[in-house]
């Protein structure tokens, strides 16, 4: 495919992705900011420093009120800069690689897509030592959970027009590092059959009312944070799992095909890291004086 049509095709698809409505804000932002003098510099892919000045901070800021209708915290506004920065370094390594879209519709596809590839080419399958070793490493993990008690914050696709799912999406961004009663929950989501909270439910009880595609992922979900979105009846549900209790580890014969499926995420999650700190490495981070000398 030449370059043009792949262009139009990549353009296409990013019309259809959840999350354009919050870079639109973010657009918006850049051309107000544009009037105010001349535009800046396009980023040199082949440049190995990053500069955020105070006017990149409050961008990042007044995005997050148009959003959130307040203020972010420090440690808020700290991740919105550790995501802008890993957001340039995957945009230049694109840039990089050839794929010269600059648009700012295009940017966090393009560090997505850098992101999925980062791991390289899959490795060679486990050996069974390998597997076995790996089950014995965190045998516990592979208990079946017998009961789970949890919160939840129901998103209807009927009240939301059909923006349930990305608008979970962004309140569990704005729940991170939050408790399941937080007060900052209070007020999202929508009215639901469903109670807020569940207790000691099992597996087929939470099945039988929100469905077996939740009672899957809710028993897969690490417990002590908001996860999700996980669909249900109707919409999208953020979780936060209280508590989880697991019956006997069963034998790994039982369990292969689920321990060569967690070895594998493993280790592409650790290609991952390894691959964006190799990248992270090229680049010199310039943070603004009221960041200076805080915490990565």
């Amino acid at each position: 495919m030449d370059r043009p049509n792949a262009v139009a095709t990549l353009l296409a698809r990013l019309l259809r992705e959840p999350l354009v409505h919050f870079l639109i804000l973010g657009a918006a932002l850049f051309c107000l900011a544009g009037l105010k003098g001349p535009p800046a510099p396009l980023p040199d892919a082949g440049s190995g420093r990053i500069s955020l000045t105070e006017d990149d901070l409050r961008q990042l800021a007044g995005l997050w009120q148009m959003q959130w209708g307040r203020a972010p915290t420090p440690t808020e506004l700290r991740r919105l800069v550790d995501a802008q920065v890993r957001e340039e370094i995957y945009v230049r390594e694109a840039l990089r690689a050839g794929l010269e879209q600059q648009d700012i519709l295009v940017r966090r596809r393009l560090a997505a897509l850098v992101a999925s590839q980062s791991g390289g080419e899959a490795g060679a399958p486990p050996t069974e030592a390998q597997l076995q070793e790996f089950y014995e490493s965190d045998r516990d993990s592979f208990a079946p959970v017998s009961e789970l008690t949890f919160r939840q914050i129901f998103f209807s696709d009927r009240v939301r027009a059909g923006r349930a799912k990305e608008e979970a999406i962004l309140a569990r961004d704005a729940l991170a590092g939050r408790g399941s009663a937080d007060s900052a929950a209070l007020g999202l989501g929508d009215l639901s059959e469903c109670p807020d909270r569940l207790e000691a439910q099992t597996p087929p009880e939470v099945a039988a009312l929100l469905g077996q595609p939740f009672a899957a992922a809710a028993t897969r979900l690490p417990a002590g944070s908001w996860q999700g979105p996980v669909p249900g009846p109707g919409g999208w549900h953020l979780i936060f799992i209280e508590a989880a209790t697991t019956g006997p580890v069963p034998p790994f014969a039982a369990v292969r095909e689920q321990v060569e499926q967690a070895w594998k995420l493993a280790r592409q999650e650790q290609d991952a890291q390894q691959a964006y700190a190799a990248m992270r490495a090229h680049y010199t981070v310039e943070l603004p004086p009221s960041l200076a000398g805080s915490p990565p």
